[in-house]
């Protein structure tokens, strides 16, 4: 076969591996951060108050 032809497709190979393994560790950056600031806040870190400190 063709060495030139063999080398063109090994690198064009090894960039699509480095493009994919670049997205994929941008993607799971983005997950982990979506993740860590998309959960439900407890009662007082969302700024109520406790039941004991409320006038009655």
């Amino acid at each position: 076969m063709n060495w030139p032809i063999i080398i063109i497709i090994g690198v064009v190979v090894l960039a699509l591996l480095l493009f994919i393994n670049v997205r994929n560790q941008k993607d799971k950056k983005d997950l982990a951060d979506k993740l860590k600031n998309d959960y439900r806040k407890t009662k007082d870190e969302e700024g109520d108050a406790p039941t004991e400190e409320t006038p009655g």
